[in-house]
């Protein structure tokens, strides 16, 4: 038997761990229970991220927010740049990038 996967980033979307244990031989009623509490695990997952995303609604994401609180730093003065030049403008490279993802032209 063989799977063939792929690595994805992100939180999977199903599981074939039920599966596996049927084709492993575990007792058909373990399998069955395992399908049940899987299924309603996923289901109280989903509903507990529906109500997340509602409430985080009109909110930075958090990867904004991280990148808002740098720039802020960085404008304060409070972040040391980098002694190497090569470094140094890299680090600035990010930092456009980053201002212009957030910036409408």
């Amino acid at each position: 038997l063989v799977f063939l996967f792929k690595l994805v980033e992100g939180a999977a979307t199903s599981s074939f761990g039920t599966h596996v244990a049927n084709i492993a031989g575990v007792p058909l009623p373990v399998v069955e229970r395992a399908d049940v509490v899987s299924k309603n695990f996923a289901r109280q997952f989903k509903e507990r991220m529906q109500v997340k995303q509602t409430k985080n609604m009109g909110r930075l994401p958090i990867e904004a927010q991280a990148d808002f609180a740098f720039l802020y730093k960085a404008g304060l003065g409070l972040l040391v740049p980098p002694d190497n030049p090569v470094r140094r403008k890299h680090v600035l490279s990010g930092l456009r990038q980053t201002v212009q993802r957030y910036v409408k032209k």
